[in-house]
């Protein structure tokens, strides 16, 4: 690396710090850091807390589950008939057969919504309260 080209990565501007105090250039400093935070990092955080504080992330969620469990129970049907078909059977498509899916299906999305929400709400809680476990595992890569 040649000495002529310096790479300032924290974005000072030198001419804007005035050197004729300590004070005035720790205040400038200050300054600019301020206006960086309120430019690069205020925005990141402020949609962090409307995903915090809003439906969307569990809505987005719900449409998922029920794409899922739709395909998982047309995958289990599937995988059935091809089971009783190689001993030359053919599944049970009974009125009371359709109806125990349909059951099955009912519980299942119940179930599977009911701890979605609980999940989107403890992440929700730990983003607003600042308890998530991004802190912890990011000041451990930096003592590596």
């Amino acid at each position: 690396m040649s000495d002529d080209f310096e790479y300032d990565i924290y974005g000072i501007d030198n001419s804007e710090i005035r050197v004729d105090k300590y004070q005035n250039a720790l205040a400038d400093l200050t300054r600019q850091q301020f206006e960086d935070y309120k430019n690069r990092f205020l925005p990141v955080q402020e949609e962090l807390f409307g995903l915090a504080t809003s439906d969307k992330l569990l809505n987005e969620q719900m449409a998922r589950n029920e794409q899922n469990i739709s395909t998982s129970f047309a995958q289990s049907k599937v995988s059935e008939s091809q089971r009783l078909g190689r001993y030359g059977l053919t599944p049970d498509d009974t009125k009371q057969s359709k109806a125990n899916t349909g059951l099955l299906k009912g519980l299942t999305t119940a179930s599977v919504n009911n701890e979605t929400r609980e999940s989107v709400d403890d992440l929700q809680n730990k983003i607003l309260t600042g308890q998530g476990g991004a802190p912890k595992s990011l000041a451990d890569i930096g003592g590596k």
